[in-house]
């Protein structure tokens, strides 16, 4: 089974290479890509930082991207097979200088892919070895996907693997490999269907009686490509393998079809814009992927040439090298204590597990004894006081949940929380949301010219009247801080249009300052308020000590509001242009151009709210 962040980072790290190689820069292909803010200062950091790992999705983004950006049809492959030229491994390429020729590099590959992806499993089913009919060194290699992996999803890293393995005879300056892919583990019909590569051919395939139809964009027609054909077995080293042998079914012996596999024999070609769709011979709905792997045999007077290269600047890579099996060492002790722990929790559940086995078999007579030592008076006592206690102490969790959660939120919204019996999560996490922040303008010219007590009296008229709209629209209310107010959308109950929310509860705000202004204006001073949303991905949940904790959100996004809030002019809502695209149907923008923020590094573009 695969991890969610199943693609190490050393793979976005050669593509980041390649594109910089061709273009100059590679900032496009990681604009507007999730990444840990608090680690990070951006996605190009995070996701070339070879330590790290990505989810799948990501990955095949920037490889997309910088396809797009490109326009190259053969991308994928020329990205991998850039590998080698580029030296873009990263640290892997200190494990190249203690090879004597190709045959080391391919025998690693297996190793190589459990460092690089989680999502399947490379097997050497044929050692490099020469071969005297086509005069070339041959190797096989078996790609089988991990359960929980659809190869139809990894379309474009296929041929990004094939590049790479192809790269790496010409690290002794020699060609690159002849790589042939006889069986594909594919579903055509889900593959030409469903993959972006495909979808503006509109190929339209089906399986239909045994036979593979595609509609040919040349002939303008559907016609056969392909066949359904028995699967032979080989057999090397003793061991049953399929690689590409197979044999016609008959379709009048049904019963032989199930005790043998198949698979779907391409039989003609199909070449669209100079790019391979289909390949003759080749076999799809395999059980894997093989790969044929041929290339030159290294010459004898290379291989002191090479031990002449791998000498030069002993000392740096010496000390690369030391660095990289560091790293490796201590990844293989973290997952070595991980797997330690995760035992000694398996057998404290097995301890525990054998107790309550031994306890439900000795319930029964345990009641009894119990029964007969004290009687049927003493018992029922006992069960109404434990029935008492257990009622009393869900009564207290149910009035500290109210009690915790009144403090941020509306009624509304309280009682439907404690009706599916949830409360506040200790666990923190990142979430897209919305924020506010709204302030008083002047308020501090107030408070030299009023006394105290009346400032109390305004402060609370205004904050009652604001947390009433701000329970009206189901947000949430984080702090009060002064005259100031935090609100947030989309937690602890996800709101779906949570920046259309935030955004008329601003309009509400402004207006109800207006109604508020003549109390204001009989101690002199006029009310205003300037107001900042945003909306993004910020960290949400119980943040504190153990001494004090408040419910509340922290990150990037969250100080970007802040600091539009301070921008505002009186009456003044200032937005991002994500809150904007999510929130543009329902009222008036006006466009404000790109801001500058205070301790944000680039320009944020921002909106001002037009209202009545």
């Amino acid at each position: 089974m695969s991890r969610v962040n199943c693609i190490n980072n050393r793979n976005t790290k050669i593509i980041s290479a390649y594109i910089e190689n061709l273009l100059g820069s590679e900032d496009k292909i990681f604009d507007m890509l999730p990444f840990p803010e608090d680690r990070y200062k951006s996605a190009q950091e995070y996701l070339t930082d070879e330590d790290e790992w990505t989810t799948h999705n990501t990955f095949q983004k920037v490889f997309r991207r910088a396809k797009e950006i490109t326009g190259d049809p053969h991308f994928f492959f020329n990205c991998g097979a850039s590998s080698a030229k580029l030296n873009s491994w990263g640290r892997f390429r200190m494990f190249t200088q203690l090879f004597s020729c190709p045959d080391d590099g391919i025998k690693r590959i297996p190793f190589f892919n459990k460092n690089m992806n989680d999502t399947k499993d490379i097997e050497i089913i044929k050692q490099p070895a020469y071969d005297k009919k086509c005069k070339k060194i041959h190797a096989i290699l078996r790609i089988t996907f991990h359960e929980d992996q659809d190869p139809n999803k990894d379309y474009i890293g296929d041929p990004y693997l094939r590049g790479i393995i192809s790269s790496i005879p010409t690290l002794w300056g020699l060609p690159p490999a002849n790589i042939k892919q006889p069986l594909n583990q594919y579903n055509p019909e889900i593959l030409f269907n469903e993959e972006e590569e495909f979808l503006s051919l509109k190929l339209e395939p089906k399986i239909e009686k045994h036979k593979l139809t595609i509609f040919s964009p040349i002939e303008k027609r559907r016609k056969v490509f392909g066949k359904e054909v028995f699967l032979e077995p080989s057999f090397i080293n003793g061991r049953k393998v399929f690689l590409g042998q197979f044999s016609d079914i008959d379709i009048d012996i049904e019963r032989e079809k199930h005790n043998k596999p198949t698979g779907m024999l391409i039989t003609e070609s199909l070449k669209i814009d100079n790019k391979d769709i289909l390949t003759q011979g080749e076999i799809y709905n395999a059980p894997y992927f093989i790969l044929n792997i041929a290339y030159d045999k290294l010459n004898t007077w290379k291989k002191p040439f090479k031990l002449f290269l791998n000498n030069a600047g002993r000392s740096e890579q010496a000390r690369e090298m030391i660095e990289t099996i560091d790293r490796l060492k201590n990844a293989v002790i973290s997952k070595d204590a991980a797997y330690e722990k995760l035992q000694n929790t398996n057998q404290d559940l097995l301890i525990a597990k054998e107790k309550v086995h031994k306890y439900a078999e000795n319930l029964e007579k345990m009641v009894e004894e119990r029964t007969k030592d004290l009687g049927k008076a003493k018992e029922d006592l006992l069960r109404l006081n434990r029935g008492l206690k257990k009622t009393v102490n869900e009564q207290v969790k149910e009035l500290k949940k109210y009690s915790e959660l009144r403090r941020y939120l509306s009624p509304k919204i309280t009682d439907m929380i404690l009706l599916n019996g949830k409360g506040f999560s200790d666990i923190s996490r990142r979430k897209l949301m919305s924020i506010l922040f709204v302030d008083i303008r002047g308020f501090s010219n107030l408070t030299d010219s009023v006394e105290p007590d009346e400032i109390i009296l305004l402060l609370n008229n205004y904050l009652s009247e604001m947390t009433k709209l701000i329970y009206k629209h189901d947000g949430t209310l984080a702090k009060i801080i002064g005259d100031g107010l935090m609100v947030f959308f989309g937690d602890p109950v996800t709101i779906p249009d949570h920046a259309q929310k935030t955004v008329l509860l601003a309009i509400d705000m402004q207006n109800t300052i207006k109604h508020l202004k003549d109390k204001w204006l009989s101690y002199g001073h006029e009310l205003s308020i300037g107001i900042g949303i945003n909306t993004g991905y910020m960290t949400v949940g119980n943040i504190g000590s153990k001494f004090h904790k408040d419910y509340t959100v922290i990150g990037r996004q969250v100080n970007i509001a802040s600091r539009l809030e301070s921008m505002a002019k009186p009456g003044e809502i200032l937005i991002t242009e994500r809150t904007y695209k999510s929130a543009k149907n329902i009222a008036e923008f006006k466009e404000m151009g790109p801001l500058r923020l205070k301790g944000i590094n680039l320009p944020i573009s921002t909106y001002s709210v037009l209202y009545k």
